[in-house]
C-alpha cells in the first residue's frame, strides 16, 4: 500500500528534525552521509521530478 503525500511529508520532516537534533558534533561523517542520502530518498519519493533532475548533476567522478 502506498503512503499518502502527507505521510511522506511527515516522514521527511521527522528525518530532517532528527538529523538536526543530533547535531554535527554528535555524528561521524559516514552517518551524516547515510542520513542525508536517506533524506534525499524521501524527497525523491515525494517529487519524482527531483530524482530525474538530480541525475543531471551527477558528474563523472560519481
Amino acid at each position: 500500500m502506498c503512503s499518502t503525500h502527507g505521510e511522506r511529508l511527515a516522514r521527511l520532516t521527522k528525518a530532517i528534525d532528527d538529523l538536526a537534533s543530533d547535531g554535527l558534533a554528535g555524528l561521524p561523517p559516514e552517518t551524516w552521509v547515510e542520513r542525508v542520502a536517506g533524506i534525499w530518498s524521501l524527497v525523491e519519493g515525494i517529487d519524482p521530478e527531483i530524482a530525474r533532475r538530480r541525475t543531471l548533476y551527477t558528474g563523472p567522478e560519481s
